[in-house]
């Protein structure tokens, strides 16, 4: 599985400078000093992308490869009433490119890049991660390939 994960988080990190370098207006900013710094990606913007092309309403996600997205988003690491670190859901539809990519893929991508399921396992997140990872990549090159039509983005990186 951390070969998966970190395969998964050098792609997305490729997804995301794809995205930047391809139109700045996809970015969330803040102002460093002298510097506009670049500190992620706005998803809410790619979504806008996605919409026009794709509208989520009309999308069938049954072939996409990323279905599990718009059925269920991956959970937020909370803590707990007791004090305890834990795993747990908002149970809030996903009804738009919008919560769908700032919900359930920015989680998911931030759900492997901080956590450990196996130090913190539950029932209910097992084998999760393992339906999660396929769907992230797939949705990754739906976005590229599909919406803003780049076949290469997930070029190799040479030293």
């Amino acid at each position: 599985m951390e070969q998966d994960i970190a395969n998964f988080m050098l792609r997305a990190a490729k997804f995301e400078f794809f995205l930047v370098n391809r139109d700045t207006s996809l970015v969330h900013t803040k102002v460093v000093g002298v510097f506009t710094a670049i500190i992620g990606v706005n998803w809410t913007k790619v979504a806008q992308f996605v919409e026009v092309a794709f509208p989520f309403n009309t999308f069938d996600f049954t072939n996409s490869g990323f279905e599990i997205f718009a059925q269920t988003a991956p959970q937020y690491l909370v803590i707990k009433h007791d004090g305890r670190l834990g795993w747990d859901c908002d149970n809030e539809p996903i009804d738009s490119w919008d919560r769908l990519l700032t919900r359930s893929y920015a989680q998911l991508r931030n759900n492997v890049a901080h956590g450990n399921k196996h130090q913190m396992p539950a029932p209910f997140t097992h084998d999760r991660t393992a339906q999660f990872l396929p769907a992230g990549l797939a949705l990754m090159n739906f976005i590229a390939n599909q919406v803003f039509l780049e076949s290469d983005w997930d070029t190799p990186i040479f030293s």
